[in-house]
Order: C-alpha cells, then structure tokens, then sequence
C-alpha cells in the first residue's frame, strides 16, 4: 500500500505539516502508521480527509463539529445526526447574519452622520454609536 510522508501529505493537499500535527492531536486525522525511524506514513484517502476539514473550516463548522461528522463518516453513522449538525449551524450562521446587518446598518448610519472634520473631543457619531453598543 502506498503511503505519503507528512511532507507529501501537505504538499498535496495545500494543508501545513504543523496544521496536520494539530489534526492528528485533535482526533480529526487518525493516527498514522509510523516507520522504525518513527516518521508518520499516511495513506493516500488522507488527502481526501485533509480536503474535507479544510472545506468545513470555511463553512464555518468548529473542530468539534468537524469530528463529528468525521466519526460519523468513519462509522457509517446515521444520516439524521448529520443533519442535526448542519440544521444547528444553519440557524448560528443565520444568527451571525442578523448580528452582521445590524452592525451594517449601524455602521451605514453613523458614517452618514459623521463629518470626518474636527477633533474628535467634539464627538464623533462612530465612536458615540460603539461606545453605546458596548455597554
């Protein structure tokens, strides 16, 4: 069976070798086989699982969820557990969403208001807006 170094591994799949170390301590990367000298071999499905943490990072799901789906993959798991995962991360990412309009139209507002003239101890309508929101 062919394997792949770490090296390898990462150049195929555009993953750093520190990234894959932190996968692999994470549970998201099963261990590898290793070699007498103790280097990790990595067979080449692993390119695939690399590819597939990579895209949920940028779906926005955590490692946790992340090894979620991973496990169940790997165990042939139930289809509704998956759908649970993604229907939670739907409604977060809708909540993300809501959270970012407000901020948009905040945003929108307070720079129609400012002038960006003058010193800002006269008050600044960005800053005013934050200092409020914050609070």
């Amino acid at each position: 069976m062919q394997t792949l170094s770490i090296g390898e591994l990462a150049e195929r799949s555009g993953v750093a070798s520190q990234a894959i170390r932190y996968y692999e301590k994470e549970k998201l990367m099963p261990a590898p086989q290793r070699t007498e000298a103790n280097y990790r071999r990595f067979p080449l499905d692993a390119v695939d699982r690399l590819q597939f943490i990579v895209h949920a990072k940028q779906w926005g799901f955590t490692l946790d969820e992340i090894r979620e789906l991973l496990i169940l993959q790997d165990a042939n798991g139930d289809r509704a557990q998956a759908k649970r995962i993604a229907k939670e991360k739907l409604h977060r990412v809708r909540e993300q969403i809501k959270h970012l309009s407000r901020i948009e139209a905040l945003l929108s507002r307070t720079l129609a208001e400012c002038t960006g003239e003058g010193p800002m101890r006269e008050g600044c309508p960005i800053v005013e807006a934050i200092a409020e929101k914050s609070e």
